[in-house]
């Protein structure tokens, strides 16, 4: 369920992303209600976060959370892909170390 969260989460981010566009420029309620993006992004992510409090409530809070950080990971993907933004050499640094530590923390889980 947290390995779901995680890309549902990336997904809600990068539609509040692209909702976040139309407000840049004026914020007002009824651009607010019509924004679709916007409200798509904070849909999905809140059916994730709904997945989260499910596994949390089988699973441990030291190793579940950690995995909840490779929906960075996710979003620095669809940030390059969709939205052309930069992938420096110290970003994709950041990002296998964010994967090596779930990886560790999840073979210190399996034991």
């Amino acid at each position: 369920m947290i390995v779901i969260f995680t890309f549902m989460a990336a997904i809600g981010q990068t539609f509040m992303k692209s909702g976040s566009a139309r407000l840049a420029h004026e914020v007002n309620l009824q651009i607010l209600l019509a924004d679709t993006p916007l409200w798509i992004g904070l849909i999905v992510y809140c059916c994730g976060a709904a997945l989260v409090v499910l596994a949390l409530r089988h699973g441990e809070l030291n190793v579940l959370y950690p995995i909840i950080s490779l929906s960075n990971v996710w979003v620095a993907i669809f940030a390059v892909t969709m939205f052309h933004e930069s992938m420096t050499v110290v970003r994709a640094l950041g990002i296998l170390t964010i994967v090596a530590g779930v990886a560790i923390l999840g073979r210190g889980a399996s034991r």
